[in-house]
């Protein structure tokens, strides 16, 4: 089971349904702060739907993946990041994610069926200490960015091991197998389990 299926709250019996990612995503230039929003949507909306059109309207969103609770009701966890001195500049020291939940805020006034249900921030370092939890050595992966750390724990959620992931980083996820290769590790993950193969 993936880092994110262990923390965010899901009742047994929940589904992944969809995933995207963002990948025009702004290159890291630094430092930077990341985030996770795990969001209850309203009863009768539909996820993919949902995910495209908050997910266009996230000026920091990389990527993210929905489903739907055992009771059938849609879900969705969308991860952003910035530029950490930049978020600090704008929202100072104290809460430099506030820039991403304030982009987060902003598009959900549009869907006000839609809730947050719990937020999860990171520093690089700290999403080095979530590798570090997951078996992975934080040398193995010191050098990815924001981004990229996120995408990782993405394509774990996809039956994928994370160690696997950061074997075949940044090319391959299936060296070892015949497969329509993306020439993106993570790509590659996320159209295997779009497939439905993995």
């Amino acid at each position: 089971m993936g880092f994110l299926f262990e923390v965010l709250d899901f009742p047994d019996g929940s589904r992944m349904t969809d995933l995207w990612n963002n990948t025009w995503a702004e290159p890291a230039t630094g430092e930077e702060i990341a985030s996770g929003h795990f969001i209850h949507l309203g009863d009768d909306q539909h996820v993919d739907v949902e995910t495209d059109f908050l997910s266009s309207h996230l000026p920091f969103n990389v990527a993210g993946f929905g489903g739907v609770f055992p009771d059938g009701k849609p879900w969705m966890f969308v991860m952003q990041k910035a530029p950490a001195d930049l978020a600090t500049r704008l929202r100072g020291e104290d809460d430099p994610h506030s820039l991403l939940r304030g982009s987060l805020d902003r598009a959900m006034s549009f869907n006000p069926d839609a809730l947050v249900a719990e937020e999860l921030s990171w520093r690089h370092d700290d999403l080095l200490k979530v590798y570090e939890e997951e078996g992975i050595p934080a040398v193995s992966v010191a050098g990815w960015s924001a981004a990229d750390l996120l995408r990782g724990l993405l394509a774990q959620c996809c039956n994928v091991e994370l160690a696997a992931v950061v074997a075949g980083y940044p090319e391959c996820a299936y060296p070892q197998s015949v497969h329509a290769c993306e020439a993106d590790v993570f790509a590659d993950v996320f159209a295997g389990w779009v497939s439905g193969l993995r």
